[in-house]
C-alpha cells in the first residue's frame, strides 16, 4: 500500500562500483536499513520511508559495452531500459523484455524479477540476464551468473535489494526492429468476469504467434451522486468490462501508418491532460485515460505496444491503491483469480476500503520461475501472471485489515501453489 511520505535522510550518489563499496561501508551504524532507489522519484506525490541513508544509483547509467556477437549488452544498473534498447536498435537489435515505464532501470527490474507483455514468449526480465556485480551488505564486490555462483544468483535476483546491490549487468539482446516491427490488435471485450477469466485462460495456454498479448479487467464500485432535485444521494449501478489484446506481426501500408500517427498523439494528448488533472475535479479525465487503454489500438509499432501504459495509465492511477502480483499456475489459474477477485470485492462490499477493482494479466513461461518453483518442491509448470490494483480509501483501511488481507492471500498461493510476486511498489 502506498501512503504518502515524507523523506529525511541522507542520500548518496555514487558513480561506479568503488563509490558503492564506500557508500554501503560509511553507512554502517547510521541507518537500520539502507535503501536502494534506481533513478528517480516519480511525481506522483509518493516518498521514500523515512530513512537515514538512501544509494541512488541514477548516476550509474553508462551502457557500458554492446557485443555484436554474443548480443549482449553490458550496463550499470542505474541505466534506463528504453535508454539501452535505443542504444541497442542502432545495431538493429533490442531487449527481449522491458517494463512499460520508460524510466524503469536494469537494476531496479532485475531485483523485482521483471514482467511484460511479451512475458509468454521470453520469460522474466530475470531470464535475460547472463550475469551480474553486486556489492553485498558488508560492502564486498562480488559476481555470479547463470554459469557460476547460481544460488548467489538466484538469490539476488528478485530480492529488491535486500541481498546485495546490483551496480552492473550482461543482459540478452535479439534481432529486433522495434521502430518498424508492425503489430495488429486482436481485442475481445466481455461484460462478465467469468467469461473474460475463461478466455484469458485460454489465451495464456495457447498464444499462438502472437508477439504481445494482456487483459485488463475494471469492477467499480456503486457510485453515488446527487440527486438533481431535493437532497440525499442516488446510487449507480457498477461498471464492470474487460478486455483481451492479442497483437499479431502485420506488414505496414501507409494507410496503417497514418493510423497509427493518429493514435499516438491522441493517447499522448490524453496522457498530457490527465497528467495536469488533479484531486477529485480530475478523476473523471483521468478515468477516461485509463479507459482508453482498455481499447488498444488496432495498429502501432512494437515499441508504442510496449511502452503504451507510459503513455496513459501512469497519469490515471494517482492516489493511494493496494497491488499485489501473483504468479499463477496455469492449472490454478482460474481458482486463483476467482479468489482474489472475491476477495478484494468481498472486503469493498463489507467495509467500503475499496472502490475500483482493476485486474491486468498475462502469460509467462519463464526458466527462473521453473527453478523456484522446483526449489519449492511446488509443481513445475508455466504461469500466469495476475496483478490486482484496488485504489483504497486509506481511512477505511486500517493496519489490522490490511493484515488480514495480506494473510488471506498467503493462503490462497499456498493452496493453489501460486508464487507472489514481489514487486517493488
Amino acid at each position: 500500500m502506498s501512503t504518502p511520505h515524507t523523506v529525511s535522510s541522507e542520500e548518496f550518489l555514487p558513480r561506479d562500483t568503488a563509490d558503492v563499496v564506500r557508500t554501503v561501508r560509511d553507512s554502517r551504524g547510521r541507518a537500520e536499513r539502507l535503501t536502494v532507489r534506481g533513478g528517480e522519484l516519480l511525481d506522483d506525490g509518493l516518498a521514500l520511508p523515512d530513512q537515514r541513508a538512501v544509494v541512488s544509483l541514477r548516476r550509474m547509467n553508462a551502457v557500458l559495452d554492446i557485443n555484436l556477437g554474443r548480443r549482449t549488452v553490458r550496463v550499470q544498473a542505474g541505466a534506463k531500459l528504453s535508454d539501452i534498447d535505443r542504444r541497442l536498435a542502432a545495431h538493429g537489435l533490442g531487449l527481449p523484455i522491458v517494463g512499460d515505464h520508460r524510466d524503469i532501470t536494469a537494476g531496479g527490474f532485475a531485483s523485482v524479477g521483471g514482467v511484460s507483455s511479451a512475458s509468454h514468449r521470453f520469460g522474466l526480465f530475470t531470464d535475460q540476464i547472463v550475469d551480474l556485480e553486486y556489492v553485498d551488505p558488508d560492502g564486498r564486490i562480488g559476481t555470479c551468473g547463470r554459469r557460476h555462483h547460481t544460488d548467489r544468483f538466484h538469490r539476488i535476483l528478485g530480492a529488491g535489494g535486500r541481498a546485495g546491490i546490483i551496480t552492473a549487468l550482461t543482459l540478452d539482446a535479439i534481432d529486433i526492429d522495434k521502430d518498424h516491427t508492425w503489430l495488429t490488435t486482436d481485442a475481445d471485450r466481455f461484460l462478465d468476469f467469468d467469461s473474460f477469466v475463461e478466455h484469458a485462460h485460454a489465451e495464456i495456454a495457447h498464444p499462438g504467434n502472437a508477439a504481445l498479448q494482456v487483459g485488463r479487467w475494471v469492477d467499480t464500485a456503486p457510485l453515488k451522486v446527487s440527486r438533481p432535485v431535493g437532497t440525499g444521494h442516488v446510487q449507480l449501478g457498477t461498471v464492470r468490462f474487460g478486455q483481451w489484446s492479442s497483437l499479431y506481426p502485420t506488414a505496414p501500408t501507409r494507410s496503417l501508418r497514418a493510423r497509427r500517427e493518429v493514435g499516438t498523439r491522441t493517447r499522448k494528448s490524453l496522457g498530457a491532460i490527465a497528467s495536469a488533472a488533479g484531486g477529485r475535479a480530475g478523476m473523471p479525465v483521468r478515468n477516461a485515460a485509463a479507459g482508453a487503454l482498455m481499447f488498444a489500438p488496432k495498429v502501432l509499432t512494437l515499441r508504442d505496444a510496449e511502452y503504451l501504459a507510459d503513455t496513459v495509465i501512469s497519469s490515471s492511477e494517482r492516489g493511494p491503491a493496494y497491488r499485489v502480483g501473483i504468479f499463477a499456475p496455469l492449472s490454478s489459474y482460474a481458482s486463483v483469480f476467482y479468489r482474489l477477485h472475491d476477495l478484494f470485492s468481498g472486503h469493498r462490499e463489507r467495509t467500503g476500503c475499496f472502490t475500483v477493482i482493476s485486474a491486468m494479466t498475462y502469460g509467462v513461461r519463464s526458466t527462473y520461475l521453473r527453478a523456484e518453483a522446483e526449489a519449492r518442491n511446488l509443481p513445475v509448470e508455466d504461469y500466469g501472471l495476475i496483478t490486482f490494483t484496488c485504489r483504497l480509501r486509506p481511512t477505511a483501511l486500517p493496519s489490522e485489515l490490511l493484515r488480514g488481507i495480506v494473510a488471506s492471500i498467503d493462503d490462497i498461493c499456498a493452496s493453489e501453489h501460486a508464487l507472489r510476486y514481489e514487486s517493488a511498489d
